[in-house]
C-alpha cells in the first residue's frame, strides 16, 4: 500500500495533538475547580483577638493572600487554555502551532505545558 511521504508522521502528530486536546480539558477542569473552591481560604480574616492570637491572625492573612494568588493565576491560565481550544476550534491546523514563528511546538513541551502558546526558542526570546 502506498503512502504520501509524511503521512507517518501526520499520524503521530495528529495523535499527540489529540493527546494534548484531551491534557487541556482535564487541565481546564481542575482549574474551574480550583476556582469555583470556596473553603474560606480568601475570605476575610477575623480581626478579633479573643478568637485568635495575633500570631494565628498573621498566619491567616499569609495564607489568605496566598490562596487570592493562586486563584488569580488559575484563572489566567484558564483563559491562555480557552484561548487555546478557541484556536483550536477557528483554525485546526494552527492548533499546536507558535504564535510567533508559526511552527509545530514539540509534543514533550505540550505535553509539560499544554497551553503554551510559543515554541521553547521563540518563548527563550521574548522572555530576553
Amino acid at each position: 500500500m502506498w503512502m504520501k511521504p509524511g503521512y507517518i508522521a501526520d499520524m503521530s502528530r495528529d495523535a499527540e495533538l489529540q493527546e494534548i486536546l484531551s491534557d487541556l480539558e482535564t487541565l481546564r477542569a481542575d482549574l474551574l475547580v480550583l476556582i469555583a473552591d470556596e473553603t474560606g481560604a480568601t475570605k476575610t480574616v477575623e480581626l478579633d483577638q479573643s478568637t485568635q492570637g495575633r500570631l494565628s491572625r498573621m498566619d491567616a492573612i499569609q495564607a489568605q493572600k496566598m490562596a487570592q494568588a493562586q486563584r488569580r493565576r488559575a484563572k489566567q491560565r484558564l483563559e491562555r487554555i480557552q484561548s487555546v481550544l478557541e484556536i483550536r476550534d477557528d483554525d485546526p491546523s494552527a492548533f499546536g502551532c507558535c504564535r510567533i514563528c508559526e511552527e509545530s511546538i514539540g509534543f514533550r513541551r505540550l505535553k509539560a505545558q499544554p497551553d503554551a502558546l510559543f515554541c521553547v526558542e521563540c518563548a527563550h526570546e521574548r522572555s530576553q
